[in-house]
């Protein structure tokens, strides 16, 4: 089975992409590094086996779609996102350009390119 995890280099989705790899199934990782740490999680999380790894942003339509084509994910965990309170009162735009846009990028290239895909989010 194919697996995408969106923001699989945060907390959660990096966790969860180590589960994915040492269950031996083929994992794909759009992450666009923009947390602190995610750098951090992703050396670690190539130390737990082999993975594609895409430094995309979500709001980037043609990168999504791309990502899309490319890999017709069996299962995608949609993890990307804006989570900081902080970052969500001082740039609006960006908390919904990140969570809003970016969720409706990733569905729209499902539908047209992978509909047998399942998204979990």
């Amino acid at each position: 089975m194919k697996y995408l995890i969106t923001g699989g280099c945060g907390f959660i989705g990096s966790n969860l992409a180590a589960e994915v790899l040492k269950r031996g199934e083929e994992l794909f990782v759009l992450d666009n590094l923009f947390r602190y740490g995610s750098g951090s999680n992703l050396e670690w999380l190539r130390t737990k086996g082999d993975f594609t790894y895409y430094p995309y942003d979500t709001r980037n339509t043609n990168d999504v779609e791309t990502v899309i084509k490319e890999v017709q994910p069996d299962y995608i965990f949609h993890l990307a996102g804006q989570v900081a309170m902080t970052t969500s009162i001082s740039n609006p735009r960006l908390d919904y350009e990140t969570n809003a846009l970016g969720t409706f990028n990733l569905l729209d290239a499902v539908r047209k390119y992978s509909p047998d895909s399942v998204i979990l989010y």
